[in-house]
């Protein structure tokens, strides 16, 4: 079993904005959960039998395609006891449009109807969205639920009240990104390997 994902990546004034940032809490707390994980937006990520069929999906098929898509960064944010984790995600919000919602789908559904995605962890999903995303895409936060983002680190032992929290929450960042691909990497643990990149909006 391989654990794909499915990213976006940024220009280089996001990408230092978002390294600045994972520096800060490095220097402050040390190393932390998502702190070396590049910078990106994840559109999904899937549990899959042979990474060959997944290239199969997108390089036998030459791609025409030179559209790209404007990404807003547009405010700080924080998912606070976040369960997979145990610590709080601190990130910045994606504004969530719907051509970025559209292409979420689009590959979702083109990877499911195309290759075998495992879904034999359902029970771990309580709440009922959560359970019937993952068990028709593979990917629970897909859809109405899902909330674009890129992640700074995910923080243990750090205070809701704490001055670092409200000094991030408080930050203001507005910026734009146009992208006109999706890159593909495998995962395993905090490592992430690229596999190929694709131009489908």
């Amino acid at each position: 079993m391989y654990k794909i994902a499915a990213f976006i990546e940024f220009n280089e004034i996001i990408r230092n904005k978002i390294l600045l940032q994972k520096k800060k809490v490095k220097k402050k707390f040390g190393k932390q959960f998502y702190l070396n994980h590049p910078v990106h937006l994840t559109l999904f990520t899937l549990n899959i039998k042979k990474i060959s069929e997944l290239k199969n999906i997108y390089l036998n098929k030459v791609s025409k395609n030179t559209r790209q898509i404007s990404i807003y960064v547009t405010r700080a944010g924080i998912f606070f006891n976040d369960p997979l984790t145990n610590g709080h995600t601190f990130f910045y919000h994606i504004r969530k449009t719907k051509k970025i919602k559209e292409i979420q789908l689009k590959h979702l559904k083109k990877i499911n109807n195309k290759i075998n995605v495992l879904k034999n962890n359902s029970n771990a999903f309580k709440i009922p969205i959560l359970k019937k995303n993952y068990k028709k895409f593979g990917f629970p936060f897909s859809g109405k639920v899902w909330i674009p983002h890129t992640t700074i680190a995910s923080i243990k032992g750090i205070k809701k009240n704490d001055k670092f929290v409200k000094e991030f929450l408080s930050s203001k960042i507005k910026l734009k990104s146009q992208v006109n691909e999706i890159k593909f990497y495998k995962i395993h643990n905090d490592k992430h390997e690229f596999l190929f990149n694709v131009k489908d909006f």
